[in-house]
């Protein structure tokens, strides 16, 4: 039986005996946490995750274990689909599952023994639900008090960014600011809503300093130990990338280190020198000092080698600004020879992860002004090029996941996959949606598939929860993606040399609030540097 398990530190110890009992008893064991003994942790963040996998079907039953039972049991019921219980004798153990068909059973890791918490966990897992109707009918009852009070559910169905897990994509978020950390908005969307990433740039930095007072006692304290804008700007970047690590390490662990990452990019300014980007990354990713980051690399001609290298190095690696095809391919090849470099050196290749980071809808934005042109001039070609509007971001999506299938299922791969690798998961980004005539979840719908993962705006992230109606759509269409590449060249447009431009512009696009960034902190140090005198 696939069994998951949960505990905070009043049940820590115990839970490592039971999970152990039950694997050695045959069944497959899924540990929701805690992963180590610590005092100041709180049962619910290891609860919720295990009642959402039993009410998902991920896990088949639970067990939740805190110093009494009764939080976990609290907590556990605040999830629909839950029926959890605090049991201490026998005949609760296997009645609560055949009259009330309990899911999820609870004990008090400072009240119930090891003998008997083992006596109790066997007797609830050998029972049955017997299908009565009367205890049907009860059910039905609480099943409809359910429909009316989840904040996750409140038409009845399963949030829509929990169930996308399902289909083995992962939900990042692209967006951070030293606000929603502390305000625990960031710990909210972790716990209530799966997510399990978060991609950052210069672009959303700058916004967060600039509009976030958090940061002002940081400014003010290195600005007067003479630090120069540029070092501030790192400072305050590392701090926020490290706390937001800290709270996805828990991802990170129960994925075993393929999930769970924050992303921290390097200057723009360096993205057409290799050697430089070299020696930046591994600055930061020691200076962050943290398991579970990535630093971001553009695929850019002049980066592929900085990229080889430092995955090479061991360093976890973001390639972003992915645009073209041609260019995910080299990026793929970066990736599979610095594995094999890291191989033949007698290196460790099953801690590194990697991700392909594939922009989207900048493309549609370029592209679909060109197919409205022709489309308006009229023509034999007006039809067709009408039929492209809007497709061929999605198109070149769908084509890049069969590229990426093609090489993580080759024979080279398997041979490295024999070693531990990990395939480099493709991550849909720029996925909020710029023309307001089309959905706002365009970029989500039909992208979803094994291997990826979505860094979504906030905004696309709520819209998602609210009304998103996820199943795998990636591999559907196949035939109409490549047949809607081969139309643009027969309309005269070369997505090739768009998406290089689009590699350009991309680097500008961050350079700018870059700068915007430094002249911000620059006037805030001068601002504060006149009051001082003022004083």
């Amino acid at each position: 039986m696939k069994i998951g398990i949960a505990a905070d530190h009043g049940g820590y110890d115990i839970k490592e005996k039971i999970a152990a009992f039950l694997r050695s008893e045959g069944h497959s064991i899924t540990d929701y946490g805690a992963y180590r003994l610590s005092p100041e942790d709180d049962y619910p963040d290891f609860v919720v995750p295990l009642a959402r996998a039993v009410a998902s079907n991920e896990v088949e039953r639970g067990i939740a274990i805190c110093g009494s039972g009764v939080g976990a049991s609290v907590v556990a019921n605040k999830i629909p689909g839950v029926r959890a219980a605090l049991i201490n004798d026998c005949f609760s153990a296997h009645q609560g599952v055949e009259d009330d068909n309990i899911n999820v059973i609870c004990f008090g890791g400072r009240i119930t023994g090891y003998s008997l918490m083992k006596e109790l966990t066997v007797s609830f897992l050998k029972a049955s639900f017997s299908g009565a109707e009367r205890h049907k009918r009860r059910l039905d009852k609480v099943a409809r008090l359910e429909m009316k009070g989840d904040s996750n559910m409140e038409t009845g169905r399963m949030n829509p960014l929990l169930k996308i897990r399902e289909y083995l994509q992962s939900i990042w978020l692209d967006n951070l600011s030293r606000q929603i950390i502390k305000n625990g908005k960031l710990k909210k969307l972790i716990d209530e809503d799966g997510l399990s990433g978060i991609t950052s740039n210069p672009a959303i930095f700058e916004k967060a300093i600039n509009e976030g007072e958090e940061y002002l006692s940081d400014i003010r304290t290195l600005a007067m130990q003479g630090k120069s804008k540029e070092k501030i700007y790192e400072e305050l970047t590392i701090r926020d990338i490290q706390d937001a690590a800290d709270l996805l390490l828990p991802v990170f662990e129960k994925a075993q280190g393929q999930d769970g990452f924050v992303s921290l990019e390097v200057s723009p300014y360096l993205a057409h020198k290799t050697e430089d980007t070299i020696k930046e990354a591994h600055h930061l990713y020691e200076r962050v000092n943290r398991p579970n980051i990535m630093i971001k690399v553009p695929a850019i001609t002049e980066s592929i080698p900085s990229i080889k290298q430092l995955i090479s190095d061991g360093i976890n690696i973001n390639i972003t600004l992915l645009f073209g095809l041609d260019r995910y391919r080299e990026v793929i090849e970066a990736y599979l020879s610095a594995l094999e470099e890291r191989l033949e050196a007698g290196r460790p290749i099953d801690n590194i992860a990697s991700v392909a980071s594939f922009f989207l809808s900048r493309i549609d934005v370029l592209i679909d002004p060109m197919l409205e042109k022709i489309a308006a001039e009229g023509g034999p070609k007006s039809e067709l090029a009408r039929s492209l509007i809007g497709q061929v971001a999605i198109s070149s999506a769908k084509v890049a996941y069969r590229i990426f299938q093609e090489n993580f299922e080759s024979d080279r791969y398997r041979e490295l996959l024999n070693h531990g690798a990990h395939v480099q998961r493709l991550l849909w980004a720029s996925t909020g949606t710029k023309n307001p005539a089309y959905s706002d979840i365009k970029y989500i719908e039909p992208l979803i598939g094994p291997d990826t993962i979505n860094t979504m705006p906030k905004k696309t992230l709520d819209a998602y929860r609210d009304h998103g109606n996820p199943e795998v759509r990636l591999e559907k269409g196949i035939d109409s993606a490549f047949k809607a590449l081969h139309n643009l060249k027969e309309l005269g447009i070369d997505l090739d040399r768009l998406t290089q431009q689009l590699e350009v512009e991309a680097i500008d696009k961050f350079i700018k609030p870059y700068d915007k960034l430094m002249q911000t902190l620059e006037s805030k140090i001068r601002n504060m540097q006149e009051k001082n005198l003022a004083k």
